[in-house]
């Protein structure tokens, strides 16, 4: 298995797809972008800049460049998402399910809460 970039990815031909899928939003916060563009309507770095719209590569396979496998998202989502999951794995609790993970299809647990004592 290779974990190559195809030649579409660096045309930038399905990161454009997955722009346009996802509205010119992060699918994950709901950051908007300018359309035909990678730059925040109005969310902006701490040095100033404009945050970037990118894609992310779900399960960390550059080569899979499924639709179901890329994700649009801002920069600090997809540092976040990278950082902390992978298909299959404990979605972190405080982002509950998010819409993106079901409509992909995507494998996950969940952690379950215990009540320490049982209701009447």
């Amino acid at each position: 298995m290779t974990n190559d970039y195809p030649p579409e990815w660096k045309t930038f031909e399905l990161q454009q797809q997955a722009y346009k899928r996802a509205g010119w939003r992060c699918e994950h916060c709901g950051m908007e972008f300018v359309p035909g563009t990678t730059l925040a309507r109005y969310a902006k770095r701490r040095d100033g800049e404009f945050m970037v719209l990118t894609v992310h590569h779900i399960d960390g396979n550059k080569a899979n460049c499924d639709w179901t496998n890329l994700l649009a998202c801002c920069q600090r989502c997809h540092l976040h998402i990278q950082g902390r999951w992978q298909p299959g794995g404990v979605l972190p609790p405080e982002w509950g399910v998010p819409e993106w993970v079901t409509e992909r299809g995507l494998a996950y647990r969940q952690v379950v809460q215990h009540a320490l004592f049982e209701e009447d």
